[in-house]
């Protein structure tokens, strides 16, 4: 952030010294202004051919969006853009205001959704006092500072992933399997020799002891390796469903999990078992096919709460309000053509957490009072509130007519 407003500065600092060298810098090339009296207006109608590229969603349903203008055109249902600026002597007034409505297609980060369409409606508005601190034949240069306003109308349809969901399903049942197993056979090492040393009343004993720990064991084990398995797909850039998905899945898997724990119990119980008589050992293979037996039924039914429980659409109103500061200029070629530009940074925490635009533009004076420049606007805005999220950037080319009177 500071690095941007260093550049600001810095390019307000050069604009000054190229547009007047001739007349000692900034402060003393400054040409009186009007009568206090004397009011200038100019309207400028315009049209500003973006495209739009980041991310923005609800909850776990978040689009990343890359379109072109022309994409956006095709799905262009209303756009309208107009700017006023009053002026009198050094200071003006500037409002301007731009709604859209449009929609656009994006992919979702995997595994869990395809992609998204989203449909929004967006109005940008912003309200600013600039100073003049140059002004000379060669052009002038502003500072100005204000307020820009959002307002997001959003509405989103998601698309799951048929495969996706079973990938992540196959792995979460198997990671909870494979740690219930783990931890069964820390629970039976400590019990192995005293297990074939003992008489058969014992044996019995520790087959229950054992049988009882390792249930008790995989009833938290399963919820705490689901939700490790799903923060896994956040970290790896997926979205995270933790807080819709994992307790809502613990309870419904209730049956697979008892059945888990009890067939994993059953195998830690036939290898004792088997350890002090290998007739036993056809007891450790059926043990062992219904361990697996259980596994792929835990998936289905994570599979199952996974596909029942995630939304498929969602919707959202936000408007917020950023500061903005900023610095414009404009460098007159000859009496016909000029070059202007300018650059603003806010939001600070306040709305976005950063926002910042950038607009450079030809222009051409028919007359006095009419001109109309073109050239290319750039407008990021990284903004989150609660499961909202906006972090778009949208640029493209600007066409404008200003009227004076």
């Amino acid at each position: 952030m500071k690095r941007i407003s260093q550049r600001t500065l810095a390019g307000a600092i050069m604009l000054c010294a190229a547009l007047d060298s001739a007349h000692g810098g900034c402060g003393s090339a400054i040409i009186t202004p009007p009568p206090a009296d004397d009011w200038d207006f100019r309207i400028t109608p315009y049209g500003w051919l973006a495209g739009i590229e980041g991310s923005t969603g609800v909850g776990p349903l978040v689009a990343d969006v890359d379109a072109s203008f022309g994409d956006l055109l095709e799905q262009l249902e209303m756009a309208t853009a107009l700017q006023f600026e009053a002026r009198k002597g050094r200071w003006g007034i500037i409002a301007d205001g731009l709604y859209v409505e449009l929609g656009a297609e994006g992919s979702t980060p995997g595994p869990i959704y395809d992609n998204a369409e989203v449909e929004m409606k967006q109005f940008t508005g912003e309200l600013t006092a600039a100073y003049r601190i140059y002004e000379s034949p060669s052009g002038s240069v502003d500072l100005y500072a204000g307020i820009r306003y959002n307002g997001l109308s959003l509405d989103f349809d998601g698309t799951l992933d048929p495969a996706g969901i079973q990938s992540v399903s196959d792995s979460a049942s198997d990671r909870i399997v494979s740690g219930i197993g783990e931890r069964a056979k820390d629970i039976v090492q400590p019990k192995a020799d005293a297990y074939k040393t003992a008489a058969a009343a014992k044996r019995t004993a520790i087959e229950a002891q054992v049988t009882s720990a390792i249930e008790a064991e995989a009833d938290g084990r399963v919820k705490r390796d689901l939700e490790k398995q799903l923060v896994q797909i956040r970290r790896d850039g997926g979205l995270d469903v933790r807080d819709i998905a994992s307790n809502r899945i613990v309870r419904a898997v209730k049956n697979e999990r008892l059945a888990l724990a009890r067939s994993t119990a059953q195998l830690e119980v036939a290898q004792l078992k088997a350890s002090v008589d290998a007739t036993q050992q056809g007891l450790v293979s059926k043990a062992q096919d219904r361990v697996d037996k259980a596994e792929q039924n835990l998936a289905a039914a994570i599979n199952k709460q996974l596909t029942s429980s995630l939304p498929t659409s969602a919707s959202a109103d936000k408007d917020w309000v950023d500061p903005i500061f900023g610095v414009r200029a404009q460098w007159n070629i000859n009496d016909k053509w000029y070059l202007a530009g300018k650059s603003d940074i806010g939001g600070f925490g306040v709305g976005s957490d950063l926002a910042w635009a950038v607009q450079g533009t030809v222009g051409y004076n028919f007359t006095e009072k009419v001109s109309s420049e073109i050239g290319y606007r750039f407008l990021q805005t990284d903004y989150e509130d609660g499961s909202f999220t906006y972090d778009i950037a949208e640029h493209g080319f600007f066409l404008g007519l200003n009227v004076k009177f």
